[in-house]
């Protein structure tokens, strides 16, 4: 599910639609993006890392864990560079 909602925005953004749909704040919805695969990867890599039915299970709910943290980090650093209040134009300056 994850990768497909990701291959979505990678084709909106190919496609340039994120210009023509302008209702919607695209970099707020790349933040929600990166929460929800935190909460799903929260999920299954507990679950991996509880039932460890062999070690590779054991060693993927770890890189799992890993790749969560970069999620959230991911989801922080959109959070910090975005402004709420300024332009949305594509070449808007940043902090």
């Amino acid at each position: 599910m994850e990768v497909v909602i990701t291959l979505l925005f990678f084709l909106l953004y190919l496609l340039k639609l994120d210009k023509k749909m302008k209702w919607l704040f695209w970099p707020l919805a790349d933040i929600f993006n990166s929460v929800i695969a935190a909460v799903f990867l929260l999920a299954v890599c507990l679950f991996a890392i509880i039932i460890k039915t062999n070690y590779g299970t054991l060693v993927g709910g770890v890189f799992g864990l890993v790749l969560l943290v970069l999620c959230v980090v991911d989801a922080v650093v959109l959070f910090q560079k975005i402004s709420l209040s300024g332009p949305r134009g594509r070449n808007s300056p940043t902090r």
